[in-house]
């Protein structure tokens, strides 16, 4: 699709002050998980390129370092944030998901300074990994668009719509399991307690999942079916990657829910939902899934 340029320099402002804004808010998450991190590096990111692209649109001849920019190298250096931001999508996806996996299944309750240089170590590989491919992979062909009307040739990003596709599978396939009226026949009579807690879990972790996303969800679902094009500087933003971080530490839990003898972990880090799961099995202890509060009586013998 072809964007004006003053039109692209105003939306990647927006952008940028939009990632600001959930960064600057959720700033106590942030600095906890591979997602918070990754989500910093791309605000960053985004208002160094709105400034660059700032910049070189009003000085109209920018030489940096004895690279010469003119305006028709705006089109050129958003396209290769387009194609570093396109190819981002499932990676960050599945670290997010291995990140909060391995956050679950921690017992400690606080991010140690060597795990925080793994998380910066790992944003800053991943970044070059996605300008290495953009600068050397044959199949990368960028579309010069520029022309004296200053209209851009911009692109959207496919895996943008895989990993949306993937979300809606999950998620409805975990709503079928949970709410299927012949839960009774899928396991032994003996199991059947276990079960049902699990049962709770996976209703309890959706329905925190979706009553916080869901507007954000009908709006990714409808954009598509009312033909709202979208590049892939817009796609990848700071939300997008929070409403995944959302997702993965959902997955997580419905996950553990299962677990024998899993617990309640105080180490989810999630500014946007409210996750109160407990994962704790036993017929004392589980009412269909609610905890019921215990009070230890002491007897004083005489």
């Amino acid at each position: 699709m072809d964007t004006s340029v003053i039109s692209l320099l105003l939306v990647l402002w927006l952008k940028s002050l939009l990632n600001w804004l959930v960064v600057v808010v959720q700033r106590h998450y942030m600095i906890r998980t591979f997602s918070g991190f990754f989500c910093i590096s791309l605000a960053l990111i985004d208002s160094l390129l709105s400034f660059v692209l700032s910049a070189i649109f009003y000085l109209e001849d920018v030489n940096i370092s004895g690279w010469r920019f003119t305006r028709y190298n705006i089109c050129l250096l958003t396209q290769i944030a387009c194609f570093m931001y396109t190819m981002l999508h499932w990676p960050v996806f599945l670290l997010i998901g291995l990140d909060n996996f391995w956050t679950l299944s921690s017992s400690s309750t606080k991010t140690s300074w060597t795990q925080k240089l793994t998380y910066i170590s790992g944003v800053c590989l991943l970044w070059i990994l996605a300008a290495l491919y953009v600068f050397w992979a044959p199949d990368v062909a960028l579309l010069l668009g520029y022309d004296e009307k200053q209209q851009c040739t911009l692109f959207s990003s496919p895996q943008s719509s895989q990993v949306l596709g993937a979300l809606l599978l999950t998620v409805t396939c975990v709503i079928i399991y949970s709410y299927a009226p012949f839960e009774k026949w899928r396991v032994p009579v003996s199991l059947h307690s276990t079960q049902q807690c699990c049962l709770v879990c996976l209703k309890r972790v959706m329905h925190t999942f979706l009553s916080t996303w869901a507007s954000f969800l009908v709006l990714m679902i409808i954009s598509p079916l009312l033909r709202i094009e979208m590049n892939a500087h817009l796609q990848f933003n700071v939300v997008w990657l929070s409403f995944l971080n959302s997702f993965s530490v959902a997955l997580a839990l419905c996950g553990r829910s299962f677990a024998p003898n899993s617990k309640k972990s105080a180490t989810i880090t999630d500014g946007f939902c409210s996750w109160y799961v407990c994962f704790t099995y036993g017929a004392d202890e589980w009412n269909y899934g609610q905890q019921t509060d215990r009070i230890e009586v002491k007897t004083l013998n005489a």
